[in-house]
């Protein structure tokens, strides 16, 4: 059975208010302010080493044989994205300025290079004037015009942009890290589910994803879980026409009345009007009967749910 959990939750008003956030009523900044806070705000401490080790990489790999000089293209990905993982704001203006210095950087290098080839103290390289061509001996005019044509289209736009995706992935990564953390765990897709012996096999959170999953496809939607008990049961809610509903599962053996007594109490707490306790084994005989005084709750066992699956 196929899982596709992807969580969409509604936006909140403290999350509208969060530093950074422009509303809908406040002035845009013009674009002459935003150019000196996003040079303003360029990690120099970061951005001049990183920019001189890739110059010198890149220059390394440029002045080397001809399928060395491919590898020289990777230099800037890789500059940016490790700057991304270093600076806090103004990423942007840190990866152009990565792009810019290290250009610069490489052409004072290269210019070098050049000069002692004109004075016959270093040879000069071997490149391809064109693509796909034979690689030949250059001048010292025609290097300098190589590695400026080559880095402007290559090496300097490239980690501004490289730098942005690396700096969104990184927080992108932090932040489903420390929902996860805050979840106590991350829910699994399962298998194929066949058989009640397939359902009985899931892990705890396996058996998130299949009622999750099921559930959606009969209506409800999907607002948040959470690992409980050191891993013993797992909380998910859902809302169904308006209406809130806590679920509690568990792949014990057998459900005891704790489980169910918790339940209850955790509804009070977040005043959750319904509840469903979802056992993939069976409930104990106590827990049925704890189940039975309840009115706002109910029990799936293992057999009842692998039935609704399949209907």
């Amino acid at each position: 059975m196929s899982i596709d959990i992807k969580e969409h939750p509604p936006e909140t008003t403290a999350e509208k208010e969060l530093p950074g956030r422009v509303s809908d009523a406040a002035p845009r900044p013009t674009l002459g302010s935003r150019i000196s806070a996003g040079v303003r705000g360029v990690s120099w401490r970061h951005v001049l080493p990183a920019a001189a080790l890739m110059a010198v990489t890149w220059c390394s790999l440029f002045l080397a044989t001809s399928w060395l000089q491919v590898l020289a293209g990777i230099v800037p990905v890789l500059g940016g994205l490790w700057l991304g993982r270093q600076v806090k704001e103004q990423y942007l203006a840190n990866g152009l300025a990565l792009g810019l210095v290290g250009f610069l950087i490489g052409l004072a290098l290269v210019s070098g290079y050049a000069a002692l080839g004109s004075a016959n103290i270093l040879p000069l390289p071997a490149l391809q004037r064109e693509a796909g061509g034979a690689a030949v001996v250059v001048t010292a005019g025609e290097l300098l015009f190589f590695y400026t044509s080559f880095s402007l289209l290559r090496a300097h736009p490239l980690p501004g942009f490289w730098h942005d995706d690396g700096r969104a992935l990184e927080q992108r990564n932090r932040e489903l890290r420390a929902q996860v953390a805050e979840r106590g765990g991350q829910l699994e897709r399962p298998g194929a589910v066949r058989t009640l012996e397939d359902l009985q096999g899931l892990s705890l959170p396996q058996l998130g994803s299949f009622v999750v999953n099921l559930y959606r496809r009969k209506g409800f939607e999907f607002k948040d879980y959470r690992f409980i008990d050191k891993d013993k049961h797992l909380d998910v809610e859902l809302e169904y026409n308006g209406e809130r509903y806590l679920l509690r599962l568990s792949v014990a053996d057998k459900v005891r009345p704790g489980t169910i007594e918790s339940l209850n109490q955790e509804m009070k707490r977040r005043a959750v009007p319904k509840g469903i306790a979802i056992a993939s084994t069976e409930f104990a005989p106590e827990a049925v009967k704890s189940l039975g005084g309840r009115k706002n709750m109910i029990g799936i066992d293992g057999q009842t749910l692998f039935d609704i699956a399949e209907s």
